[in-house]
């Protein structure tokens, strides 16, 4: 049991770091990389702790602490990939307006009358 309660403590505290993160306004990729990194060991040291302990034997006063440790991992987990996802979006976006932008500016130096159709 103590075991569980650390792993899942732990998984939280680098899901809550990862979120901070990603709250910044230039995340580090670097950072969110090693966090991911060490939430996978965690996630893995997690699934060993299931298949050696079932659910069974665990009483309700221990389901009743870890239940909330478990919930909340799950919706940071779900609130990580929702910002991860919308970070994407933006930084896709921002490559297509560079893109165009660029392609603008390219067309400007071949020929005599620019070529806007790129805005």
């Amino acid at each position: 049991m103590d075991q569980l309660k650390h792993t899942i403590t732990r998984l939280n505290e680098l899901s809550e770091n990862i979120l901070t993160e990603l709250d910044k306004e230039a995340p580090s990729l670097e950072i969110i990389r090693e966090e991911m990194d060490q939430r996978e060991e965690y996630l893995e040291i997690l699934n060993v702790v299931q298949k050696n302990q079932q659910e069974t034997t665990l009483s309700n006063y221990e389901i009743g602490i870890l239940r909330p440790l478990f919930d909340a991992f799950v919706s940071m987990n779900g609130e990580i990939q929702n910002r991860i996802s919308t970070l994407l979006n933006l930084q896709m976006e921002k490559l297509a307006a560079a893109t165009k932008r660029r392609k603008a500016r390219d067309s400007y130096g071949v020929i005599k009358t620019p070529n806007i159709s790129y805005f």
